[in-house]
């Protein structure tokens, strides 16, 4: 299978807990505010990991506009690698190819790289692939986004599914058998959809360098460890929103009649994840 690259996403209070020799992140914008969290990140750029900052598309389900994007950026002092182009969840796929046009125009004189993440309106699975052909084209992108929000809502109209794995693996695989994909940037799944067993079979295309989830800390400070089943989650995702600013928890969950606590419950994750991508 195909080396992938994985970002661990934990909320700030756990973020000791992310792997030492774990050289590979994605970021959130609107986090670098907390300066706890800036801090740890500007540690590892500064030691030369590879740095992604995301620009809150997911999050808030609107992009945050260039200009406070740069300025998060800036007044944070993290140096990233790539920077998400503003990009526009349901919205027509020139709304998101254009505006990654004007954010190329707007950092040009910027040390980070670009990655642009393509984009439609429900069902309009034949625009966002035009999308993704025009922003791989585009000689500043370096990544292309593959979104669990763009994909699941451009491919439901052929799957008849919303479901975000079955989408993402779907228009992986249709990519692939039609020789659409573009082999001259990288490929960064964003996200996990209803499992983290979702890498094994994208490692399997062949078309995924990297990752990230923040699935192995939220399910376990949720009581929650990752298992054998198909999905990895034999219960479903957790359909609480991940709270970045949680007080680090000192209480015990109990998981097969034994008492765990959160962290043994985090490294478990990890080292299920890490399992995973070793496979």
């Amino acid at each position: 299978m195909k080396k992938t690259k994985f970002g661990y996403i934990a909320p700030v209070e756990y973020l000791d807990l992310i792997p030492e020799d774990a050289d590979f992140h994605l970021i959130l914008a609107h986090l670098l505010k907390d300066k706890q969290y800036a801090a740890y990140y500007r540690e590892k750029a500064d030691r030369g990991d590879t740095i992604i900052c995301d620009n809150g598309a997911f999050e808030f389900k609107r992009s945050l506009d260039p200009e406070p994007l740069m300025e998060l950026i800036a007044d944070s002092g993290v140096k990233p690698t790539y920077v998400v182009a503003p990009d526009y969840p349901f919205e027509p796929w020139s709304v998101t190819y254009d505006s990654c046009i004007n954010f190329i125009r707007m950092t040009a004189k910027e040390d980070y790289k670009i990655m642009a993440v393509p984009q439609s309106e429900t069902g309009n699975w034949k625009g966002w692939l035009e999308c993704y052909k025009r922003l791989a084209e585009l000689p500043l992108v370096d990544v292309i986004g593959m979104s669990i929000l763009g994909m699941p809502n451009a491919f439901c109209e052929l799957t008849g599914t919303k479901d975000i794995a079955t989408n993402r693996i779907f228009a992986t695989a249709y990519m692939i058998e039609n020789g659409l994909i573009n082999t001259s940037v990288q490929h960064h799944y964003l996200g996990l959809g209803d499992g983290p067993r979702e890498l094994i079979v994208q490692r399997a295309l062949g078309v995924m360098d990297t990752n990230d989830s923040s699935s192995p800390f939220w399910h376990a400070i949720n009581g929650v460890l990752l298992d054998d089943s198909a999905t990895g989650l034999i219960s479903g995702k957790s359909k609480i929103e991940v709270d970045f600013h949680i007080e680090r928890s000192k209480k015990k969950h109990s998981i097969d009649n034994k008492s765990m606590s959160v962290e043994k419950m985090i490294r478990a994750n990890i080292n299920w994840m890490r399992n995973i991508l070793e496979e």
